[in-house]
């Protein structure tokens, strides 16, 4: 099995995650977002090799620890978009495209590049777990949000409906905040709960995120 730890904190209730090969202890992180120490101490109490560093997407919020992660183990390799290489300019740097495929001790996840949030956007799944870490792509009850210069509103969309809706409705959802009621979800409940999640079209969807942000307004 791949066992998943959450961590909670960082700059707007962040989340890190942490996750492992049973068999290896060979481990991985998703996102820097949260302070190093816990982190560090659960590598340690399960005797963990941390040898990559996945990174969802370049906001600040979720790479802003990124040194301190380097600074315990400076030779993890460290996983982005392409795209943010000359951004982070480290040199353990690899860069990923859509549906790569990234080794986590015996397990591999998959690598889907979902834009709109961000360009750089990249979400990490387990098809044989069932389980999808989507960063700020897609939170329990709603999507990221397309407020950056950087965001694309009908990127996001087909990243939404074109990919990560047409995954197996209960792959595990483990997204980059925690903005719901819940830590993670189920995507078939995501569906059964969210509006954001209904929508017949690409016009159907602008509404919804339009009307997302003008209650954020009042």
């Amino acid at each position: 099995m791949m066992q998943v730890r959450t961590f909670q904190g960082g700059y707007d209730n962040n989340l890190s995650y942490l996750i492992w090969c049973d068999q290896t202890r060979v481990a991985a992180l998703i996102d820097a977002s949260v302070e190093v120490n816990p982190i560090w101490d659960v590598i340690l109490e399960e005797e963990l090799l941390l040898d990559k560093i996945l990174i969802t997407h370049s906001h600040r919020d979720h790479i802003s620890f990124l040194n301190d992660i380097l600074d315990f183990k400076p030779l993890a390799k460290l996983y982005g978009y392409h795209d943010l290489a000359y951004q982070l300019k480290i040199e353990q740097f690899h860069g990923v495209h859509d549906y790569d495929v990234i080794s986590i001790g015996k397990h591999l996840l998959t690598v889907l590049h979902t834009p709109g949030h961000l360009s750089d956007c990249l979400c990490f799944w387990h098809p044989n777990l069932k389980m999808i870490f989507t960063g700020d792509t897609m939170f329990v009850g709603r999507t990221g949000r397309t407020i950056d210069p950087d965001s694309n509103i009908f990127h996001l969309y087909n990243s939404i409906y074109k990919k990560l809706l047409t995954l197996n409705p209960s792959t595990i959802v483990y997204p980059g905040h925690h903005y719901g009621f819940q830590k993670s979800i189920s995507i078939v409940e995501n569906i059964r709960l969210s509006n954001f999640f209904n929508c017949n079209s690409f016009e159907e969807f602008k509404i919804v995120m339009a009307k997302f942000e003008h209650g954020r307004g009042k």
